[in-house]
């Protein structure tokens, strides 16, 4: 550990433990992605993505429209 990482030591029954932030912490190995394919969905995932998706496009369709309307009049 170096001096400069922030650390907090607890004290329970003369033991010692460490506690380091995880920014300041070893890096880990990551999971390889590639070759997993496609994840399988349901119908009611399917269908609850697909209206969350419209959902965003309408309201950041509304927010252009607003400000638009805002800069013309």
């Amino acid at each position: 550990m170096s001096m400069n990482t922030p650390q907090t030591k607890v004290n329970q029954n003369d033991k010692y433990y460490y506690v380091i932030h995880p920014l300041y912490d070893v890096e880990e190995e990551k999971c390889k992605t590639e070759g997993l394919g496609h994840m399988p969905l349901s119908p009611a995932v399917k269908y609850s993505l697909l209206s969350l998706r419209v959902y965003l496009i309408l309201m950041g369709g509304l927010v252009i429209y607003r400000g638009l309307q805002e800069m013309v009049f």
